[in-house]
């Protein structure tokens, strides 16, 4: 995303004359705690702040077009379509459902899950197509704001459970795994990629969502598992170098040098200008001296 988007020269320079810019790890210590300060649903997401301190609003996600992401930037800047927009619009439309979706969506990407449940219940409420995108992702939705503001997993379980979008079911999934991380609860988040995967064997992204879980939390009693997992993953999409990433370093982790460096090799082959598996490389060749 950064090469597609932040370096080029029309986004940077119109980042740089608008705001004050700040990349963050999410994985560093301050990075973990300014995540749980702002509620970030994910990565990338980027958050716009006034001189005064205030939100105006967040990008959650990439959909990987960077003339659609900078307009996005563009209107949010220029108050188009923000939450306060949004919002200011409801109460002369306050029966639509596209509308009352769109506030409920912002909402949801901010934490705010009460209030995401109001206006996703009045999605359900509202729209008459049971079968239409706005109905069967706040039908998800609903699901989701129910676990997190009630602090009670069943309600995302049974939807995953009886799901038939595969799509849905992969976001009611993974929101289940962000459930029990954030209690640090790994048996559950174990169990549940398990049961995401009985139910989306074909799911690479899955896959390397659990086999990283395993590596990043030094999981050691899984690493095979891990390890299969991701064997799996690129088998089905063998040109994500990410998933080659995951698996080199499960491998390494796991003291199988020499197929770590295969791997990592791969991974380099197919994102040369990713310094960290170049850098990985470098450190798995250099153990076995």
């Amino acid at each position: 995303m950064d090469q597609l988007v932040f370096t080029q020269k029309d986004v940077a320079d119109f980042i740089n004359t608008n705001y004050v810019a700040l990349k963050m790890d999410g994985d560093t210590e301050l990075g973990n705690a300014l995540r749980k300060q702002f509620k970030v649903p994910g990565y990338p997401t980027m958050i716009l702040f006034a001189a005064d301190g205030q939100e105006i609003d967040r990008i959650v996600g990439f959909s990987g077009k960077k003339d659609e992401y900078f307009q996005i930037l563009k209107d949010y800047t220029n108050g188009i379509n923000t939450l306060h927009d949004l919002l200011s619009k409801n109460g002369s439309d306050a029966n639509s459902a596209q509308l009352n979706f769109d506030i409920a969506t912002k909402y949801s990407d901010r934490g705010n899950d009460e209030l995401a449940l109001q206006y996703f219940e009045n999605v359900l409420a509202l729209e008459p197509d049971k079968n239409s995108k706005i109905y069967l992702e706040s039908e998800y939705n609903v699901a989701e704001s129910k676990t997190f503001s009630r602090d009670d997993p069943l309600y995302l379980q049974q939807y995953a459970k009886n799901c038939r979008n595969e799509y849905l079911q992969y976001y009611a999934y993974s929101s289940l795994v962000r459930f029990f991380r954030l209690k640090k609860d790994q048996p559950n988040v174990i169990a549940t990629y398990e049961e995401a995967l009985s139910k989306l064997p074909e799911n690479a992204s899955m896959m390397n969502s659990y086999a990283w879980y395993i590596f990043q939390n030094r999981v050691s009693n899984y690493y095979e598992r891990g390890i299969a997992v991701a064997r799996k993953a690129v088998a089905l999409e063998p040109e994500a170098d990410s998933i080659w990433d995951t698996l080199g370093q499960l491998l390494f982790a796991a003291g199988y040098t020499k197929e770590a460096i295969i791997a990592m090799q791969k991974a380099v082959e197919l994102a040369p200008d990713e310094t960290s598996y170049q850098e990985n490389l470098e450190r798995y060749k250099a153990s076995q001296s």
